[in-house]
């Protein structure tokens, strides 16, 4: 089985740079895509299996509930 959980994580890091990246030249990453389930699921590989894609799509969901709760508690 795939681990999409790091998949994902390193899809949102990935996301997280890239952002800054385009910030500093002025631009940004389009939100209708990133970090999106949908951008997840484009961006990590799949073979347009639909139950894989509902995997990654809740590895999406449970990692940025994880970062939440990382966030809250450093406040």
């Amino acid at each position: 089985m795939t681990d999409y959980a790091t998949q994902v994580r390193e899809y949102l890091t990935y996301c997280r740079k890239s952002a800054a990246e385009l910030a500093a030249k002025g631009s940004a990453l389009d939100p209708r895509y990133h970090p999106t389930e949908a951008g997840a699921c484009r961006m990590i590989p799949h073979r347009s299996d639909t139950a894989e894609a509902r995997k990654i799509r809740e590895a999406f969901r449970v990692a940025l509930a994880e970062q939440d709760r990382e966030r809250k508690n450093a406040a």
